[in-house]
């Protein structure tokens, strides 16, 4: 590593740095100034062994730097740049050769790939929210719309409706997801299996179930949801009223002499991960 200065006439800044630089021992300030480290980061450096000075001044007590830790403390530099923790630092310093160099920096170029991957994800998943936060305009935007091919995790179950144990199921399905790594890219669903002329609250056949970042099933865990030609409509506010939507959307049917022939489902747009006022909810 070569330490080099220019500067114009006048420059006293750098005419400075480059007498500092001639000197066999600098104090915690000058290695601040010299490494760009701030001083507290050097006392703390000091504290765990990381980067000692080399000596103590007997009746000041004040410590100084040798000039070849000039180097380690830059070398400590780059070695946080390229995202080592201070273990793996201390580590790096005290067996440091090429294969040990080329073995940490192809662990950390695959820790940051991870890391890009994951940040990837999140930003589709955050740009799918805030698109789903487009759909305010209260229209019904009734339709007939072709589902492509997706798959799902999912959770069914029989028994109780209500709002605790939808979000029961919810809960569930989350921990599904983690236990088996899966990336969620949509919003919850819901399917209801039973008869719309015979819905039961007390007792529905109901699964709620999540889009995946997957291209295979998985036994009870993961399928694979053909596509399917549907009706399709946007309600807005509480759940409680969805029942209007319903009509409207059997009434269309109806009149363009279609026939359901699969369960209803319901996709969650903005929901109170968005929101607490049901008024605002889209489904």
């Amino acid at each position: 590593v070569l330490f080099r200065s220019v500067y114009a006439s006048g420059d006293m800044n750098t005419l400075m740095m480059e007498i500092i630089m001639d000197k066999e021992y600098y104090s915690i300030g000058e290695i601040a100034e010299i490494c760009n480290i701030p001083i507290r980061t050097l006392r703390y450096y000091d504290e765990i062994g990381l980067l000692v000075p080399e000596k103590r001044d007997i009746e000041s007590s004040y410590r100084y730097y040798a000039r070849h830790q000039i180097l380690q403390a830059n070398i400590i530099n780059q070695f946080k740049i390229q995202g080592y923790s201070i273990k793996e630092i201390k580590h790096q310093l005290a067996n440091n050769s090429v294969s040990l160099s080329e073995e940490t920096l192809n662990q950390k170029h695959a820790e940051l790939k991870k890391t890009i991957a994951e940040l990837n994800k999140l930003e589709k998943r955050l740009g799918f929210f805030l698109e789903c936060l487009k759909y305010q305009d209260h229209q019904l935007h009734l339709q007939l719309k072709e589902i492509p091919e997706i798959y799902i995790a999912y959770v069914r179950q029989q028994g109780l409706a209500d709002q605790a144990a939808f979000m029961r199921r919810f809960s569930e399905l989350n921990t599904l997801c983690r236990k088996n790594n899966l990336e969620p890219i949509g919003n919850i669903m819901a399917r209801y299996y039973d008869d719309y002329q015979q819905y039961d609250p007390d007792c529905a056949d109901i699964e709620v179930s999540i889009q995946i970042d997957l291209n295979h099933e998985i036994g009870g865990v993961v399928r694979k949801e053909p596509g399917y030609l549907c009706v399709s409509a946007l309600h807005y506010g509480p759940y409680r009223d969805e029942y209007k939507t319903y009509t409207l959307m059997m009434e269309w049917m109806k009149k363009n002499n279609l026939v359901m022939c699969g369960p209803a489902l319901e996709y969650y747009l903005i929901d109170p991960i968005f929101t607490n006022d049901e008024n605002e909810f889209v489904t």
